[in-house]
């Protein structure tokens, strides 16, 4: 491929990003021309790391040049050239990024393992992805390396999670057998100033195994890390502007308003202010705008034995007790366009993201894009909120009312005054489709079932299918008050999807989460398969103070603000019921 850029150029470098980058090592040289005649070559034998489907940065000596060539030499599996992204840049006025330089002279470890995760997991720690991270809440919680056989190393290479807005705390630590181990930096710490690699050094020594020990950060206990690398700098890169001066923290500033700027003039800020509009599908009236009568209450409807195609969600559902959350709004109010208990009941549905499918289903759908429900949350969703009072206006959507429920451990005045006391959630569904395109630790992955009190959740349930896995994982994180901490717990197939037992899309299983005081049973149940059962004993995680009032929701919950805008979350839902017990003296 020959690019001409019309007039002589200062390049100093080319980014290119490969198909199947993250599985093959693609290999070329690149030439540059000033008369397109003459040729010089200025990349010789480059290699991609075969870890990335990412732009990787290869530097060369700064050349003035009108032409650009890219001469393919097939990849590490065949012959084939294949590559989706190329520009020539010049460092000293485009904006480069030490994360876009191959990491191919790094030794690889063979195993990496650490005491704990919260989800991220420690193969994140070496992927070549600083949107990824391992994090770990606790002092001393610690994530290692084995890197097969003893080697000689003088540093570390990290960067960290917000690690322009905190200063993260660890130390290092290496052994020879992995059991007597010798501490080669103690009290490190980053410098709060950057998002990129940072680089630590010590005394050469020899070690077949490095640890970093977390000891937390300037503001909490997380142990938040993006990447991390043993080095010898005698043999790895290893850049001046890897040690964190305030010079280097000006420059990478500098280089991130640069950045702001996408490819049509819009700022990320205008961008996410599009995203998040929720001014786009049809707009459909609410059956109780002009036609229900409020004075009469809701009443349970009758329901057929199992849902039928061609009725409205409210003849084959219950909805006389929730509201539906969707990311719309249509009227630029900056708030989603709910629709309440009356309007589920007499008959709503949206043709694109809550309808009756022709097997009689309940369709969830809702999209990258859309209006957020709330401040507090970056992602769009189509959910139901339970809400006890059945229509009746006079009691508020907040508080310990008829209208929310408490768990049977919580102070008897406030059992007396909830709608109900502990509960359990039901439902039978299938999975149509996840998200397939954004960042690694978003993609694939949304939450089909939550419990929700006041300010936190006792438990969200989640679905997560990567795009190259057959099968997808269902896992439920238990958000601990008293620590500020979430705990996870896999159900189906392994948080990562490593395990190939999985859930297919299309595949109908089913979920309860039921709680009696302070114990939460969690269970997965699929035709065939002995039932995944998780007991959570929350005695510990502040759930049974007085104030706390408790609502299940359920539906499409996405969990992606970073790929495709149109790219979606859809399941349908077969069974969706809920009990609760009444106070009793």
């Amino acid at each position: 491929m020959t690019f001409d850029y019309g007039q002589e150029i200062a390049f100093d470098a080319v980014k290119l990003a490969f198909h199947k980058g993250d599985e093959r090592v693609t290999k070329f040289n690149i030439e540059v021309s000033q008369d397109g005649n003459t040729w010089n070559t200025v990349v010789s034998d480059g290699q991609s790391t075969g870890k990335s489907q990412s732009l990787e940065r290869f530097d060369f000596p700064e050349v003035t040049a009108r032409y650009i060539k890219y001469v393919g030499m097939g990849n590490s599996k065949n012959d084939w050239n294949s590559v989706t992204e190329f520009m020539g840049v010049n460092c000293k006025t485009d904006y480069c990024s030490n994360q876009e330089l191959p990491r191919g002279d790094i030794l690889v470890p063979v195993d990496i393992t650490s005491s704990s995760h919260d989800g991220n997991g420690h193969d994140r720690l070496f992927d070549n992805d600083t949107s990824t991270r391992w994090a770990a809440n606790g002092l001393g919680e610690w994530a290692m390396y084995d890197y097969g056989s003893v080697q000689t190393f003088d540093a570390v290479r990290l960067s960290f999670h917000k690690g322009n807005e905190r200063e993260t705390n660890f130390d290092i630590q290496i052994s020879i057998d992995g059991e007597q181990w010798q501490t080669v930096l103690e009290g490190a710490s980053s410098s709060g100033g950057v998002n990129g690699y940072e680089r630590f050094t010590f005394d050469p020594v020899e070690a077949r195994y490095v640890r970093y020990v977390g000891q937390g950060n300037s503001k909490n206990s997380w142990n938040s890390v993006t990447e991390f690398a043993a080095l010898n700098c005698a043999i790895n890169s290893c850049p001046d502007n890897h040690i964190i001066t305030d010079e280097v923290i000006a420059a990478e500033r500098l280089a991130n308003e640069n950045n702001k700027q996408t490819a049509n003039g819009k700022s990320q800020k205008q961008k996410m202010e599009e995203l998040r509009s929720g001014n786009f599908g049809v707009k459909v009236a609410l059956p109780c705008a002009t036609s229900c009568d409020w004075d009469v209450p809701l009443k349970k409807p009758v329901l057929p034995a199992t849902p039928k195609a061609g009725n409205k969600p409210g003849e084959n559902f219950d909805l006389t007790t929730w509201y539906l959350s969707q990311p719309f709004d249509h009227d630029k109010n900056g708030k989603p366009d709910d629709v309440n208990e009356w309007d589920l009941a007499n008959g709503y549905e949206h043709p694109e993201i809550f309808y009756t499918a022709d097997d009689g289903g309940l369709v969830f759908k809702t999209y990258i894009k859309g209006v957020r429900t709330s401040k507090n949350t970056k992602f769009a969703r189509t959910e139901l909120r339970e809400m006890l009072r059945a229509g009746d206006k006079s009691i508020s959507t907040k508080g310990v009312n008829k209208n929310n429920w408490v768990f049977s451990s919580a102070p008897i005045e406030d059992q007396k005054a909830a709608g109900g006391v502990d509960g359990v959630l039901e439902a039978t569904l299938k999975i149509d489709h996840t998200t397939t395109t954004g960042e690694l630790g978003e993609v694939g992955r949304f939450i089909i079932g939550q419990i929700h009190d006041k300010d936190d959740e006792p438990i969200r349930l989640y679905y997560r299918k990567l795009p190259n896995k057959d099968t997808g994982t269902v896992y439920f994180a238990h958000e601990n008050t008293l620590k500020g901490t979430d705990n996870y717990y896999d159900l189906v197939g392994g948080m990562t999807g490593e395990i190939e037992d999985g859930i297919a899309l299309g595949e109908v299983f089913s979920y309860r989460i039921e709680v009696v005081g302070n114990t939460m049973t969690v269970t997965v149940m699929r035709e065939g398969k002995p039932d995944a059962v998780q007991v959570v004993d929350m005695s510990e995680s502040g759930y049974d103070v007085g104030g706390k009032y408790m609502y299940f929701k359920a539906g499409v919950y996405n969990q992606n603000i970073s790929g495709d805008p149109d790219d979606y979350v859809q399941a349908t839902f077969y069974k969706l019921e809920k009990s609760h017990n009444q106070y009793t003296e």
